[in-house]
């Protein structure tokens, strides 16, 4: 019997904050993004390249760490929604998690999708979807 042997990437999963080997699960029609499936979360993520893997820890390095009740406007914050855009040195609150937040940074990921990079006071720093049309 022919063995098959399956299609992988290193990836850094930001759920599981673990790099794997993933397995291929689809590429784009124009072969512009590349899908992995994460085997730690079970999850779906975009092929992002080591180097801007390295400059978004490096961004995160620089945005500073915890952050304090006190340190962030609440009454002033915007609800979350992945259809919304947002402004780094915003207050988000995300209502699912009951947590509030401020934008530290953006990305721009392969498809032109965006995201915005949150450090939160419970759940760390979290990737959001923004902008989804």
């Amino acid at each position: 019997m022919p063995e098959t042997t399956e299609k992988t990437m290193k990836q850094y999963c930001s759920v599981c904050k673990k790099q794997f080997e993933m397995k291929i699960i689809k590429q784009g029609g124009d072969e512009s993004v590349v899908w992995l499936k994460c085997p730690g979360c079970k999850g779906f993520l975009p092929f992002i390249p080591e180097e801007e893997v390295e400059d978004q820890e490096v961004r995160e390095a620089q945005s500073g760490a915890e952050l304090a009740l006190e340190d962030l406007d609440i009454e002033n914050s915007k609800e979350y929604s992945d259809k919304l855009e947002f402004e780094i040195g915003e207050v988000i609150h995300h209502r699912s998690w009951n947590d509030y937040g401020k934008v530290i940074a953006k990305d721009l990921l392969p498809g032109n999708r965006k995201t915005i990079w949150v450090q939160f006071l419970r759940q760390g720093k979290v990737q959001l979807l923004e902008g989804v049309k």
